[in-house]
């Protein structure tokens, strides 16, 4: 097991540095490396995320005690929110106590989206430098203490349904065609969307153009229930 030793690093398909970005680890997560390429390795993560990583961004695992509550800037680098710390870290990287959060701390998922409100949208994304749709549900969410699959479709079909935006309680995720949004009630959601190119909160209540073509493909609301 090798650990992510830069702030984020970039997951492609193919093991070269213009292959399509498919999705982001950031500093401390895990993964298994299957076969070492050269300047790339082939990677697996909780078979979740499968792709190709440059080599020089995984390091030896040691220990993480603390998971980063905001993003935090340095001398060294720039650390991404939810980034998984040593004790070791804390001191090299000279992080304040209040930035810490212990591992074991649970959230609950859409209490935390309002504080990433235009962080800009990229595909692929899953930190606070950049974010697609599913990279921030799952993001909040195994931040929170809890794991969902990585792309909208694989949580789509993981998650319990709900029955209509009536019946849907604030932390519920609303799927539309290949997107996946926050509910935080009152026919509001929080999501990290190509139509404004960052992270919004929309009423789909409203009438709007967007709002309309977002309810013709709406595919479902789902919930996972947090322990």
């Amino acid at each position: 097991m090798q650990m992510v030793v830069t702030s984020v690093a970039d997951v492609r398909k193919e093991p070269r540095s213009n292959s399509e970005l498919d999705s982001q680890l950031i500093y401390g997560e895990t993964v298994e490396v299957v076969e070492e390429l050269g300047e790339f390795s082939h990677i697996i993560r909780k078979n979740d995320v499968e792709g190709f990583v440059k080599t020089t961004l995984l390091g030896e695992y040691s220990t993480r005690k603390y998971k980063l509550s905001r993003q935090y800037r340095n001398r060294i680098m720039a650390l991404p929110f939810g980034a998984y710390l040593s004790e070791e870290d804390i001191e090299k990287f000279s992080i304040p106590q209040s930035f810490l959060v212990d591992m074991e701390k649970k959230f609950n998922p859409v209490d935390l989206a309002n504080r990433f409100m235009g962080i800009p949208y990229l595909w692929g994304g899953t930190s606070d430098f950049g974010f697609d749709c599913s990279g921030f549900t799952q993001r909040l969410f195994r931040y929170s203490g809890y794991e969902i699959p990585r792309n909208s479709d694989q949580q789509r079909d993981a998650s319990l349904n709900v029955e209509s935006l009536e019946d849907a309680k604030k932390g519920d995720l609303v799927f539309f065609k290949g997107h996946v949004a926050f509910y935080v009630g009152r026919g509001k959601i929080i999501h990290a969307n190509g139509h404004y190119s960052r992270i919004t909160m929309n009423d789909l209540t409203d009438e709007s153009p967007y709002s309309r073509s977002l309810l013709n493909i709406m595919e479902k609301i789902g919930r996972f229930p947090l322990h």
